[in-house]
């Protein structure tokens, strides 16, 4: 049966969702850059290019990245819960929408 309440519901939940895991994604996003100078600064020896590619192989900065991953992951799943949820909305409207035309269209033949 067709309940615009809760479809209304539903893709606000799934958009909460949506932004959740986007937010969570962005920031750990943000903090790609910091977490590679903080590997960096910890390196002593070495030149510049050299600190920073064994920075690169620094068991934190491989451990957020492999968050970074994760998130975006979710991020992406969650965003399309919320666009699938979106296209049945619309599905569904347009259904009710067709099904009162021919509604009105039977009675008027009548």
């Amino acid at each position: 049966m067709y309940d615009p309440n809760k479809i209304y519901q539903a893709l606000l939940d799934a958009g909460n969702k949506w932004a959740d895991k986007k937010a969570a994604f962005q920031l750990l996003d943000d903090m790609t850059k910091t977490y590679l100078a903080d590997c960096i600064d910890r390196c002593e020896e070495g030149s510049m290019a050299a600190k920073t590619e064994k920075a690169r192989l620094d068991p934190v900065y491989i451990s957020h990245l492999e968050g970074l991953a994760k998130a975006r992951r979710e991020f992406l799943i969650a965003e399309v819960g919320y666009k699938s949820m979106q296209a049945l909305s619309d599905h569904r409207r347009t259904e009710q929408s067709t099904r009162r035309a021919e509604a009105n269209l039977g009675s008027t033949i009548t």
